[in-house]
């Protein structure tokens, strides 16, 4: 459709903002990833020696506006638009971001000194009243972002340069909290709906976003007052594409400069040396969902995990672009190595029990999975429907147990980057995105009690005591360990290359056209 010379005239002769607010997201796509000198584009203009925009194709549509309180939170983050207090390195310490500093001074109360000089996008201070407003906020939302699950908090102003944060109950990793993008800082201006913040032109990061399009596409532009330095690139075009064969083909012709989470197949296409691949603290696992009627029985869930077995996921789907599970934890989680092996239940016999599959398409790979799985099972004596649709239209039915069972792919560093936290909210009882539906009021105990540990030790072999529990349940099976893998086109550098899938365009990103 690209080579319709009739058509991109037309395109190029109507008001590209207006177009993009259509309903229609593949006439959003094709504008969106058109050639930019086509047009006459902005960072044509700007020379190739002055800034350029960047084109960026991004996996996900927005599931609630891209509001921190839901997985939009990573979108707005990633794109260089929001920031938080702190931040994760590549180990998954925290280091100082908006906070150059923190001290605990006493088991409940932290202290956080803010950076001097910051200014939100829409020219307000970030004063510690604002910052313990967008904090508050986000302690007061319903349901509570996943980071502060099992959590409960109070935020303080104390002058203007420093915030107080008295908790509960210890938290020993309240820091990695605070480096969750759902809890990103934003100006006050950001809560007009407290339910669902505004991130447009309400955050602190090096680009602003100046207008959302529904779920088709976002207009980012420098922000040129941003505390890190001026930002290397005039803006970014961001496109929500939720076709993987389409970002690659787009990347391939030119039409945009990186594409995110390409699929398996088109790696080769693109070439290794536009590759950027990244091993990530990522699982995509098979929930079984215990309040479905067949695998309530734990003898069901034995009989469809055993058929799975020996299945090579990561060698024939991801054609050797991804790992074998191990378990819950990959090895970006070298603690995790010495695991235990699961003790299983006793496996039944299916007989012809009607279960539905579900997987969402936005990651392409998980719908080749769900149809192996699907005649893995129904070799075993199940009868199996497959339901694959977008994951903004999926995530509530996941989390109600409308399914059996649930492909999924999961950071377990997202959050917090804490295996403790990250298994209170995917496995406790009250757990927030609990798909599996498993309840283990011992687990919720045993979780409960690492969660007051201030060794990383003692809380590492905690988690994997824990895993062996939901493991020997059979609550979710391990399929693969991920890896992101974003296409780039020639003169992108300074991608992040984040293994906490956070941070992807930067201040010091740079395109050359």
């Amino acid at each position: 459709m690209f080579r319709n010379h009739e058509v991109l005239e037309a395109v190029c002769s109507m008001d590209h903002a207006r177009v993009l607010k259509t309903s229609a997201i593949a006439t959003a796509f094709v504008l969106s990833l058109l050639p930019l000198a086509a047009c006459g584009s902005d960072s044509d203009a700007a020379g190739s020696d002055g800034p350029q925009t960047l084109r960026y194709a991004y996996a996900f549509t927005p599931v609630a506006a891209l509001s921190p309180y839901s997985d939009d939170a990573v979108t707005s983050y990633g794109v260089g638009a929001t920031e938080t207090l702190a931040k994760l390195d590549a180990s998954g310490s925290p280091e100082a971001s908006l906070a150059t500093g923190w001290e605990q001074t006493d088991a409940r109360t932290w202290e956080l000194t803010l950076r001097p000089g910051v200014t939100f996008q829409d020219g307000t201070a970030m004063d510690a009243q604002a910052v313990a407003g967008s904090l508050t906020h986000a302690t007061e939302a319903d349901p509570a972002p996943r980071s502060l699950s099992g959590t409960d908090l109070t935020v303080t102003a104390d002058g203007d340069t420093k915030v107080t944060i008295v908790t509960k109950t210890a938290d020993p990793v309240l820091i990695q909290r605070l480096t969750s993008p759902e809890l990103a800082i934003l100006s006050a201006k950001a809560y007009a709906d407290p339910a669902s913040p505004s991130v447009v032109g309400t955050g602190t990061g090096p680009y602003t976003i100046t207008q959302l399009n529904g779920t088709t596409s976002a207009d980012l532009t420098a922000n040129t007052s941003y505390w890190g330095g001026q930002p290397a690139l005039a803006g970014i075009e961001l496109s929500f594409v939720a076709d993987g064969d389409q970002r690659a083909s787009a990347l391939r012709a030119g039409q945009t400069d990186v594409a995110q989470a390409v699929p398996a197949d088109q790696l080769e296409p693109i070439g290794t040396d536009h590759v950027l691949a990244v091993p990530l603290p990522r699982t995509v696992s098979l929930h079984l969902t215990q309040s479905s009627t067949v695998f309530s029985d734990p003898a069901q869930r034995e009989a469809s995990r055993a058929a799975l077995d020996g299945l090579d996921l990561a060698g024939t789907i991801y054609a050797g672009a991804a790992d074998p599970a191990k378990g819950l934890f990959s090895s970006v989680s070298t603690w995790a190595d010495d695991r235990p092996t699961p003790d299983y239940p006793k496996a039944a016999t299916p007989q012809k029990q009607k279960i539905t599959l579900a997987t969402f398409s936005d990651r392409p790979e998980l719908a080749e999975i769900a149809t192996v799985v699907a005649d893995q099972w129904r070799k075993a004596g199940f009868d199996v429907k497959t339901v694959v649709q977008e994951y903004n239209q999926m995530e509530s039915d996941y989390l109600a147990g409308t399914y059996d069972a649930v492909i999924m792919s999961r950071s377990y560093g997202q959050d917090t980057a804490d295996p403790i936290s990250y298994l209170q909210a995917d496995f406790s009882c009250d757990g927030g995105y609990n798909i599996s539906r498993f309840c283990d009021k011992t687990l919720d105990a045993d979780l409960a009690k690492a969660a007051t540990q201030t060794d990383v030790n003692a809380r590492n072999q905690a988690a994997v005591a824990a895993e062996h529990v939901v493991l020997s349940d059979v609550a979710v099976i391990p399929l693969i360990h991920d890896r992101t893998q974003f296409g780039l086109a020639d003169g992108v550098l300074g991608l992040a290359g984040d293994p906490w899938e956070r941070a992807v365009i930067t201040a010091k990103t740079t395109i050359s056209h």
